[in-house]
């Protein structure tokens, strides 16, 4: 019965949104895995905050790739492009604490291609 329950739970917790952790959140374990260095490799933060990432990418290309057969893309970035990851804090730490507050990793992700690569 103990292992029925856990199994419940594990497929509850698995079926969360990855995209559900809010960008205040994901911004501070950003921080915090940039000052470990090297050693954030073995942070266990680090593949859920990939995952929340990769989500949140993917959704955003969708969504420009949408509006750009319907001929008004929302950001015109180049094929390949790499953010290293001061580049990347630093587009996160100028949205606003109080709109990372509220925001989801999405829509920060979404502000932030929209504001670095315009049409």
């Amino acid at each position: 019965m103990k292992y029925a329950v856990l199994v419940v739970v594990g497929a509850l917790l698995c079926s969360v949104p990855a995209n559900a952790m809010d960008a205040e959140t994901f911004f501070v374990k950003a921080v915090a895995l940039q000052k470990k260095g090297m050693g954030a490799v073995f942070a266990k933060d680090l593949k859920p905050m990939i995952r929340v990432f990769e989500e949140a990418a993917k959704s955003v290309k969708a969504e420009n790739e949408a509006a750009r057969a319907a001929g008004s893309p929302l950001f015109c970035a180049p094929k390949k492009y790499r953010l290293n990851a001061e580049q990347f804090i630093g587009e996160f730490s100028k949205i606003p604490k109080e709109r990372r507050q509220v925001q989801s990793v999405r829509d920060a992700w979404r502000e932030i291609v929209i504001r670095r690569f315009p049409c």
